[in-house]
């Protein structure tokens, strides 16, 4: 999971570094059409083993895994790797919240209400724009964790059914083609470079072996994270997890972005320490 989180913020940090050049919708587009042909190449050496009957699931996961990769570019693009990666380490709590209301018979105790009030203070003492960025670019984070959160649950219940990489595939997919949609909006009618739209900026060589890289990565993100809920405790797998978050503040300060003041420190550990609490006694 160490080799997860690092490859994660690697990854981060290469589009955090080519957004100053390209929208974010585009740097989604380069994250899904690299990973695709890999995993295709993977199913045709290895065909998926796999009940099926449940595509809905995979409907779902494949809108949640899309706009999720919408929120982390463009929250990458506006705030730092370290404050993203932290809004996104901040998933446990919500899916704590979404199973209690979700799930039949689901409860929270004490202690467990105790650390989301925790965290989410946390996610309060970082959610403030003179940390860096406006208030939207602050909620897409949380709307970013949100989406993480659901995304989790939907993986939970399709794995049941259908093999891992076919759930991969299934947000890739729709992450290429809405990526697609929105460069195509954009270009076409001139919009401007928002959340939804970007105007496609032809990569020189170079960037599109940067590209590649980012996508490799990802890729490894997702095979070691597998490897890792395959051989290790989730709560083991989450606080090994939150490790990106340290790798991206290196980063950060390597790239020049500085240290973080000391509330968002705070934050910062406070959701941390909250969502691993809450993964441990879920």
């Amino acid at each position: 999971m160490l080799i997860s989180s690092l490859c994660f913020a690697l990854m981060s940090a290469m589009a955090k570094e080519m957004s100053g050049r390209f929208p974010s919708v585009q740097l989604v587009f380069f994250r899904s059409a690299v990973g695709l042909p890999f995993l295709f190449t993977s199913l045709w050496l290895k065909p998926a083993v796999q009940t099926g009957g449940k595509l809905y699931f995979i409907i779902l996961r494949g809108i949640l895994g899309a706009f999720t990769l919408y929120c982390l570019f463009y929250t990458l693009e506006h705030l730092s790797l370290s404050l993203t990666n932290t809004y996104g380490q901040a998933f446990p709590l919500f899916i704590a919240i979404f199973s209690f209301f979700l799930i039949p018979n689901e409860t929270l105790n004490g202690r467990q209400v105790l650390f989301l009030l925790i965290g989410f203070f946390g996610i309060l003492l970082i959610f403030r724009p003179e940390t860096g960025g406006s208030l939207w670019n602050h909620s897409t984070g949380i709307i970013y964790a949100i989406g993480t959160a659901l995304g989790y649950m939907a993986i939970k219940e399709s794995q049941k059914y259908y093999d891992s990489r076919w759930v991969v595939i299934s947000f890739m997919g729709a992450g290429l083609i809405a990526s697609i949609l929105s460069l195509l909006a954009g270009t076409c009618l001139e919009l401007p470079n928002s959340f939804l739209t970007g105007t496609w900026i032809q990569p020189t060589p170079w960037e599109w072996a940067q590209a590649l890289v980012m996508g490799l990565l990802a890729l490894g993100v997702q095979y070691f994270t597998t490897q890792a809920l395959l051989n290790e405790k989730t709560s083991i797998v989450g606080v090994v997890g939150n490790s990106s978050v340290l790798f991206s503040i290196g980063i950060d300060i390597l790239l020049g972005q500085g240290f973080p003041n000391w509330i968002t420190i705070l934050g910062m550990s406070l959701v941390i320490f909250g969502s691993y609490q809450i993964t441990k006694r879920t």
